[in-house]
């Protein structure tokens, strides 16, 4: 029998020992292979996003209030769409009027009230022959001069310091001033104690009172 050599032998019993030996074990879990290592420490909090400020909307227009009509004004050729001159039917149309009478068939002027007015003053007269011959004018309606009912007689001469006296005086009387704008036209203007009390725009020539 052939002996085998001791060094082939102690080679092989120590490979033999070696393969043999326990593994070693680490303290703690071990994760299984190809898995995510653990986290460590407090879990990380999460800020939530801010909302977005409120932009405030505009605030809305406020609503209109009050009466926007322009006031009346007595001009030289009328008050608002209502003119001297007018016929019946061109009168009538503008809704300014309400009928006092209906004159039509007697002789004289047919009058009419402005609509606008709940005194029982501003008379307007419709002539046959001229059309709208004369209208009275009421409460706070001034000339575009500024002269107006209950304004003084003496600050009526400063701005019409032509006004005419047909019977009386300033103080206490009737009379006219020419109505810039309109040589046709003139405005009646009756004082009484110092205070203007009556106000009329009319032709110079109407055919309808004195």
């Amino acid at each position: 029998m052939r002996a085998m050599p001791l060094v082939g032998t102690l080679t092989c019993l120590l490979l033999v020992a070696a393969c043999s030996s326990p593994v070693e074990h680490q303290a703690g879990d071990a994760a299984p292979a190809g898995s995510p290592a653990p986290t460590t420490g407090a879990p990380t909090a999460t800020t939530p996003a801010s909302p977005a400020p409120s932009v405030p909307s505009a605030p809305s227009a406020p609503a209109s209030s009050g009466d926007t009509t322009a006031p009346l004004v007595l001009g030289p050729n009328g008050i608002g769409s209502l003119k001297l001159g007018m016929t019946r039917q061109q009168a009538t149309a503008t809704g300014l009027l309400i009928a006092d009478e209906d004159n039509s068939n007697g002789e004289g002027c047919v009058p009419y009230h402005l609509r606008a007015n709940s005194t029982g003053n501003g008379v307007v007269s419709l002539s046959r022959n001229l059309g709208i011959a004369a209208i009275d004018a009421y409460g706070s309606i001034k000339t575009p001069e500024g002269v107006r009912i209950g304004m003084s007689s003496a600050d009526m001469l400063r701005i019409y310091p032509g006004w005419t006296a047909a019977d009386g005086d300033a103080t206490n009387g009737r009379g006219h001033a020419k109505a810039p704008g309109n040589d046709s036209a003139v405005y009646r203007i009756a004082t009484q104690n110092g205070t203007v009390i009556e106000l009329t725009l009319q032709y110079a020539k109407q055919d309808c009172y004195e």
